[in-house]
């Protein structure tokens, strides 16, 4: 070995910041870096050439990593206690064999656990922190919810709301969202996106019962040049390659027809879709959040939905609890609404004890979307700044207030009384719903019918 490569192996050994030591077959210390004499608070030139079993011995350490290597003839790790120093020392003690097997050197490393335990500390700290801010921005969100008619007062929204931004943040798929028409699966699907990995992507809605299956069919998956008459000269793309990279929200899953649910099946086993007259599948990435305010396992059972799509659909499934379950979620979606539309109409109305008892204890049969039309209406349309005596009649329920005395007095007929209670319906029907053909199911009514009786009492709903 030249000088140069002394120097060189030298200065490794003498500038490590773990302690190194080198010891004979017969455990003398032969060398010793500096930070080997401050882990141990000793001094080289005091020990070089001692036997180690001495320090043992004057009770410099409590145990010597080169003694057990000797008595073992192979690599020891231990814990050492060193007094002088008061640092509690990891120690590897390794063999070096000669020609003959027997052990000529001793290498041994040190390093204190203290530093190991403070990066514990420090990181547990970080952790905590995380968790804080974690917790911060699930607050943050519940706020933000509210702002979209969704409140998390009550421990069982809490939890489906914590629920579901745990779902967001691991980037779940494939999560069915079950709850009664009006609760806010949109808005909470919107949410799960919203704080997921793919946040900034597109997110793509559609209410599987709003179209014909055949319509449906081309809407999701798209279609090729000619598929059918009066399809585009270009073809289409359909709604899962515009959410390629984001989410696609399907509203109202058990409506989806046979066909349709095949394909869907199809496109959660490979990810892959084929659009209607088209010969090639076509690979796409997006994650998938269905909802549905029918029981699935029902409707399996009746042969309506298919079980295998149902086991696909449901490997997370949140439950959006009815409002009439959630009474402290009626107070604070109360004092939201009426903040929001006092400002939207320029009114200062007030809401007392007796209209949030009223409301505590409506059925709400269109949950959250009906709510939040009580107040809007009641806000608009009420001349006085006190609310209650209106929203205590509005909230009253049509079969009870047109059997009682009043109604009686009112109307002189029976068809009088089919009109009022006629009207009242459609009026809770609007409060419900969004659509002509949700009023229609909630009612137990055509779709025209809901229109032209709609149109005879001036009452607005969307087709």
């Amino acid at each position: 070995m030249n000088d140069k490569d002394r120097f060189f192996l030298e200065t490794i050994f003498s500038r490590s910041a773990d302690g190194l030591m080198i010891c004979d077959g017969q455990g003398r210390i032969l060398k010793m870096n500096q930070a080997a004499e401050r882990l141990n608070g000793i001094k080289a030139s005091d020990v070089l050439g001692k036997d180690v079993r001495t320090l043992v011995t004057e009770g410099q350490i409590n145990r010597s990593a080169t003694q057990e290597v000797l008595e073992t003839r192979r690599q020891v790790s231990l814990v050492q206690t060193t007094p002088r120093s008061g640092y509690s020392l990891l120690v590897t003690g390794t063999p070096v064999f000669d020609d003959t097997g027997g052990v000529a050197y001793v290498v041994v490393n040190e390093r204190d656990i203290s530093l190991i335990r403070d990066m514990r500390r420090k990181l547990a700290q970080v952790r905590q922190e995380s968790e804080k801010m974690r917790d911060e921005l699930a607050e943050l969100s519940l706020r933000e919810l509210a702002d979209n008619h969704i409140v998390a007062k009550s421990s069982s929204m809490k939890q489906t709301v914590h629920l579901a931004l745990k779902l967001a943040r691991i980037g779940a798929s494939n999560i069915l969202l079950q709850g009664e028409s009006g609760t806010g699966k949109g808005l909470l699907a919107k949410f799960i996106h919203k704080h997921s990995l793919r946040d900034g992507r597109p997110f793509i809605q559609i209410n599987c019962a709003a179209l014909p299956e055949n319509l449906l069919e081309a809407e999701l998956f798209g279609y090729e040049k000619g598929a059918f008459t009066g399809a585009r000269d270009t073809g289409k793309a359909g709604l899962f390659e515009l959410a390629a990279g984001g989410t696609l929200f399907l509203d109202e899953i058990g409506e989806l027809s046979p066909v349709v649910q095949a394909k869907l099946l199809k496109y959660l086993d490979d990810q892959e879709i084929m659009p209607v007259g088209g010969t090639k599948p076509k690979k796409i990435d997006c994650s998938i959040l269905a909802a549905t305010n029918r029981d699935l396992e029902q409707q399996t059972r009746k042969k309506l939905f298919r079980l295998d799509l149902l086991h696909r659909l449901n490997t997370f499934t949140l439950v959006i609890p009815p409002l009439r379950d959630r009474p402290e979620d009626i107070v604070e979606l109360t004092r939201i609404c009426l903040t929001r539309y006092n400002k939207k109409y320029n009114r200062r109305a007030q809401i007392g004890y007796r209209a949030l008892q009223a409301l505590k204890s409506h059925s709400f049969a269109g949950n959250v979307r009906e709510l939040v039309n009580i107040i809007k209406q009641a806000v608009a349309m009420c001349e006085r700044r006190q609310l209650d005596d209106y929203l205590v009649r509005f909230t009253e329920t049509p079969l009870t207030s047109s059997a009682g005395p009043d109604m009686r007095d009112a109307c002189k007929g029976l068809v009088q009384a089919v009109e009022v209670v006629e009207h009242d319906m459609l009026m809770q029907a609007a409060a419900c719903c969004r659509t002509t053909r949700e009023a229609a199911s909630f009612l137990g009514i055509s779709q025209p019918t809901v229109v032209r009786k709609c149109k005879k009492h001036g009452i607005v709903i969307k087709p």
